[in-house]
């Protein structure tokens, strides 16, 4: 079936895909290999040793193209293509997801299907990621792929509403590896080292690999705020100058051992260690060009804290019989984080006025236990069950004192959280016909949350949930090369502890657009029924085309207001009815010269993602959810040169995103986001590689803003940061 005779029945999304890639008449792929199962995507260990071809991008095409579900893998080629010191700089380059920030700062919200960070639900190696986890501090070297699941399945858990990112830390192939990267990263005027490495070796039953990786952290950071309003004293008007200086280092441990039991039984422990080390400081000071002064208006102050996670499974894997296999799994986690901060409020002749000190101590213990059961009727039909526990304890203490006083007398400063996690779940794979595939899975999770604090204020949550998930890929009558999927979903949120818990912070100078924050005990979870539908084409050589269309309605949905309480500004989340989201997707792959005859060989590579969403609560314009970016586009091309063993390639993004709309009285902006970003290989021999890469090379400013109008009064916050060009030089080693 060609792209034209598709055109009449998504005309509009294929149009819309013509103007993003170029005009195509695109070539049916050849007849494709027999389809592997749905339910049993093909493991690259399964096939044969001389396939190496399986590490490359095609084989993630052929293994999309296969599955029954609504699943893409992100692989190692891809993982180390720009030199990324993290994979959240990874992220930002993958169709359907949007990072909400820019390289050459800290930090940015990871969105799926226009959702941000707390629609998404993040796993490593296929459980939740412990305490303290932050993409931003894992270094790819460690991963072996990222699998990213638009529509759950119920073995990966259903608190999903936006999809799913698992991380898989990097496993042994069965070859020895011996391989360095050492190499030095510069932004804002700083050099700054980078370096891992991965050592393996392996006998007749026993596997191990370790990967290891650290990386410096330093950076200057400006911010300028400018804050203006009216209230019944007046106009006011004032600008702050900021400036922080961050030192530090993380790193990254991931050791895994395997050994063969006989037959196809195996035994694993995977093992995952990470830490951070920091200490910043900086001052603030503030020009009053309209109004009275403010106190805490000029401040010096320095920062230190740490982190350390320490995570241990162990995986069994026993053969039953012919057709089934059992996997059982325990872990545990041991995460403890704390920081420190000491504050001079100054005079503009740094006369010291007032003191501030505050300190954070976290310790969270985590154990869980599942098992899961695969039987396998046919090569073509399984049934998978399991079960999952999990329990945890988060013991917190806090301190915040100025002048000797303590300021949170009347919030608590030491919480102990235990909260339970039991599931139990079902799913049917079947390829039912050549042309159907079918998933249909059911899932029961419930959650219990138990939190007291020194005050003796409790709080009890406990829901549960039944949620049931259909996915289904039809291959069309008459084609090769032409699939449609579909999902269904029931997927929820559950609150994070803190915001369930109230009373976690103070602000030092409370005003409407700087509140105190609070949790609320009588939240209630999130509960979404998505849809999803897709139109997949196949080219020749590797490429593809694939056209979406989503939606998700949210009932319940969580919406943080900021209200008097007390004679303070309280920032507290609420749950405020009901949300709908939906959009469009695009997103295709081929080689230049499959369009323009005689064109350069260039692989390129689109994604476009137009979303739009509602919230009943909140009145229009603008009453989105979250953070949603309206529109993200996403293109690239990579081109290996034949006269040289140099490959290069580009991305430029763009992510628009405006003005959303709180409450009634309440707004926050953000700026549009434009990057532009390449590398260069160079491969001197096959075990000594450099790779040049550059990101953010526009470095604009980034922008933020909240406004409040309403209850006599009005007032906006702009806080303007620039943004800065990183310059990478890898040398990559193999022994």
């Amino acid at each position: 079936m060609t792209l034209t005779n598709l055109s009449r029945l998504f005309s509009p999304p294929v149009f819309a895909a013509m103007a993003l890639c170029g005009q195509a008449h695109a070539q049916d792929a050849p007849p494709a290999a027999p389809p592997a199962t749905s339910a049993t995507p093909a493991p690259v260990s399964a096939v044969p040793a001389a396939l190496p071809q399986v590490e490359i991008g095609a084989s993630r095409v052929d293994e999309r193209r296969a599955s029954g579900t609504f699943r893409q893998t992100v692989g190692a080629a891809e993982l180390v293509r720009y030199g990324d010191g993290s994979v959240l700089d990874v992220l930002r380059r993958q169709p359907g997801i949007v990072v909400n920030g820019v390289p050459g700062r800290k930090g940015g919200e990871v969105s799926m299907r226009g959702l941000g960070s707390g629609y998404v639900r993040i796993l490593l190696d296929g459980e939740p990621a412990p305490p303290n986890f932050m993409l931003e501090n894992l270094a790819p070297d460690l991963v072996e792929r990222i699998e990213i699941l638009a529509v759950p399945t119920v073995e990966m858990g259903t608190q999903a509403i936006a999809g799913t990112i698992n991380i898989i830390l990097k496993r042994s192939n069965g070859k020895q590896q011996r391989q360095l990267r050492a190499g030095i990263y510069h932004d804002n005027d700083r050099t700054k080292p980078q370096l891992s490495s991965t050592w393996s070796g392996q006998d007749d039953t026993l596997n191990w690999l370790v990967t290891a990786a650290t990386r410096q952290l330093s950076g200057d950071e400006t911010y300028l705020t400018r804050t203006e309003g009216a209230d019944e004293e007046g106009a006011i008007l004032r600008e702050m100058t900021q400036f922080n200086e961050d030192r530090g280092w993380n790193w990254s441990l991931a050791p895994r051992i395997s050994k063969k039991l006989g037959g196809d039984d195996s035994l694993a422990l995977q093992s995952y260690l990470s830490g951070i080390k920091y200490d910043s400081a900086g001052f603030g000071r503030t020009d009053f060009l309209r109004g009275a002064q403010t106190p805490f208006a000029n401040e010096n102050y320095t920062s230190a804290g740490s982190s350390l996670t320490i995570r241990n499974n162990l995986t069994w894997i026993k053969t039953l019989d012919a057709s089934s296999k059992l996997e059982a799994k325990t872990g545990a986690t041991y995460a403890r984080s704390e920081a420190s901060s000491g504050i001079d409020f100054v005079d503009r002749e740094q006369r010291l006025r007032n003191r501030q000190d505050t300190a954070r101590d976290e310790h969270n213990r985590s154990v869980t236990a599942s098992a899961k059961l695969r039987t396998a009727y046919t090569d073509k039909h399984a049934l998978v069950s399991g079960i999952e526990l999990q329990r945890d304890r988060n013991q917190s203490q806090r301190s915040d004192v100025i002048d000797g006083r303590s300021r949170l007398d009347q919030a608590g400063n030491s919480f102990r959280v235990d909260s339970r996690r039991y599931a139990l779940y079902a799913q049917d794979e079947w390829d039912v016909t050549a042309r159907v595939a079918l998933y249909f899975g059911l899932r029961w999770e419930r959650v219990e949350l138990h939190s007291a604090n020194n005050l003796g204020e409790r709080v009890d949550f406990a829901r549960g949930m039944f949620s049931p998930v259909l996915q289904s890929v039809w291959r069309l009558p008459g084609s090769k090369a032409d699939q449609v999927r579909l999902g269904l979903a029931r997927t929820w949120r559950v609150p994070a502890s803190e915001r369930l818990i109230a009373g976690r912070s103070v602000s030092v100078l409370n005003m409407v657009t700087r509140p105190d924050t609070s949790g609320n005990p009588g939240l209630r979870p999130e509960r979404a029924l998505g849809l999803d539908l897709a139109y997949e084409h196949y080219l020749s050589q590797d490429g593809m085309l694939s056209v979406g269309l989503f939606t998700r309605r949210i009932d319940d949905v969580t919406l943080t207001r900021t209200v008097r309480d007390g004679g303070r500004w309280v920032a507290r989340p609420f749950n405020s009815g009901r949300a709908l989201a939906r959009g469009i997707t695009l997103e295709t792959k081929f080689k230049l010269p499959q369009l323009l005859a005689g064109a350069p060989a260039l692989e390129m590579r689109a994604a476009l993602a137009r979303t739009w969403s509602t919230i009943d609560a909140v009145p229009g314009p603008d009453n989105r959810i979250g953070n949603q970016a309206p529109l993200s586009v996403n293109v690239g091309a990579d081109y290996n040169f034949s006269s040289a063993p140099v490959s290069a390639g580009a991305t430029v993004g763009f992510v628009k995103n405006g003005t959303v709309r709180r409450s009634g009285y309440e707004t926050a902006s953000d700026s549009n986001k434009r990057v532009l970003e390449g590398y260069v290989l160079w491969k001197f021999t096959p075990k000594v590689h450099l790779r040049l890469s550059a990101s953010n090379l526009l470095h604009e400013d980034d922008r933020k803003g909240s406004s409040y109008a309403g209850e006599g009064l009005w007032q906006t916050k702009t806080v303007t940061a620039p943004t800065y060009t990183v310059l990478r030089a890898i040398a990559e080693l193999k022994f």
